[in-house]
């Protein structure tokens, strides 16, 4: 079972966000995995897919219209060993993006490129132990050297990848609520808050339902009670509240109701066991609640087009 697509004010699909990580010139792609691997995740769990993500040099840049930066989230990745080079073929290209894009992420030594391009005057940037010195010399605004992450307007400055983290949450909250971008932080263990109660699809409904407290209350307590599910009654007696308000409720926030929502997380449970153990079908009959054979293979195939037996043999040969 899967979420609608995040829609707009005129009721049509939002087109994705693009994302445009850029590395300086040598750095491996693989250094922007942790930072794409956020938006990635935001994509399982949000509706609609909503972010389109690329990781390329600056020398590879996409082409055409400079004005489709003004549609674009940038985030520049440096590291916390060097300053980001910039040649002087580069320096206008550099500017444009700084002055055009929405929202701008700088992370280690990327701060020094509104030095670079001028654009450091009046803003205050979160600068690495390792360049501290430099930046003091060249007449940055470092503060006290004690801020991890800065904001102004619309540049963000990050002294590593890690610390940037929260402030892609923040760009995510910004498009999507604080809610979705703290179920995200949830979800990759980002958030200690509180525990991680919620699966992947569990937050998808949890994010249709815009974090409404009874429903999340209620998957919490579905997922809490996979091997035995409990009867309708039973979860409404839970809440404190009547069979017809659960009913009503996951109906009008997720459009079905919560016995469908409880099969789709105990299937989601199933094909957990099924491609990441090697359970016996008996147990993961069992673990589930769906007490016979003929029961789990009949959802499974339903929702994920095979047999249980096929969709484990798929994921142990990676085809999954």
């Amino acid at each position: 079972m899967t979420c609608c697509a995040s829609t707009g004010a005129t009721g049509l699909p939002e087109p994705p966000r693009h994302i445009d990580i850029i590395l300086p010139e040598g750095a491996a792609p693989s250094s922007a995995r942790m930072l794409a691997d956020l938006f990635r995740a935001a994509n399982e769990i949000l509706p609609g897919k909503p972010y389109r993500i690329s990781v390329h040099r600056l020398s590879a840049q996409p082409g055409g219209d400079p004005r489709k930066w003004q549609r674009r989230t940038v985030i520049f990745l440096g590291d916390i060993h060097k300053r980001w080079p910039v040649a002087d073929k580069d320096s206008a290209r550099i500017h444009r993006i700084l002055s055009l894009a929405p929202r701008t992420v700088l992370i280690g030594g990327a701060v020094f490129l509104l030095g670079d391009t001028g654009l450091a005057q009046g803003r205050a940037i979160a600068v690495h132990p390792n360049f501290s010195a430099s930046a003091r010399e060249e007449g940055l605004d470092c503060g006290d050297g004690s801020d991890l992450t800065t904001r102004n307007g619309c540049i963000s400055t990050a002294i590593s990848a890690f610390a940037a983290l929260p402030v892609i949450l923040e760009l995510i909250a910004q498009d999507h609520g604080a809610f979705a971008a703290h179920a995200l932080g949830t979800y990759l263990g980002l958030k200690q808050t509180q525990p991680n109660r919620h699966s992947r699809l569990s937050l998808g409904f949890l994010h249709k339902a815009r974090g409404d407290r009874l429903i999340d209350n209620c998957l919490s307590l579905m997922q809490a009670h996979i091997e035995k599910p409990l009867k309708i009654g039973e979860l409404a007696r839970h809440q404190g509240v009547s069979t017809r308000k659960l009913q009503r409720r996951f109906l009008d926030l997720i459009g079905d109701g919560p016995l469908t929502i409880y099969r789709a997380l105990r299937i989601e449970r199933a094909q957990q066991l099924l491609v990441q153990t090697s359970l016996p079908l008996s147990e993961i009959i069992l673990a589930t609640g769906f007490g016979t054979h003929s029961n789990l293979a009949r959802w499974v195939r339903k929702e994920y087009g095979v047999s249980p037996q096929t969709l484990r043999q798929q994921a142990f040969r990676g085809a999954t």
